[in-house]
């Protein structure tokens, strides 16, 4: 990647960074995953979205709660809930 494509990369994140309200090639950007994917998920409606007429738009909040919603425990989370499990239910 040339210093010129990055420092359009650079200005692109901070232009996101900026906005509450992204395009489809924007929250592309914010995953690292392709506008097809993104795309993709809007039609599986795996991705909260909105429409006005043929655009479709995306709050980042929506989509940096989306990113985060699939929590996976710790190992000691899940040791200690087996713990309390034992403990209550013998």
């Amino acid at each position: 990647m040339s210093i010129e494509e990055r420092l359009i990369r650079i200005e692109r994140m901070v232009l996101i960074g900026s906005k509450n309200v992204l395009d489809a090639s924007e929250v592309a950007m914010m995953l690292n995953i392709s506008e097809s994917r993104v795309r993709h998920l809007v039609s599986e409606r795996s991705i909260p979205h909105y429409k006005q007429g043929v655009k479709t738009f995306f709050r980042k909040s929506e989509i940096e709660e989306w990113q985060c919603s699939q929590r996976i425990p710790t190992n000691k989370e899940i040791s200690d809930k087996a713990t309390t499990y034992t403990v209550l239910n013998k």
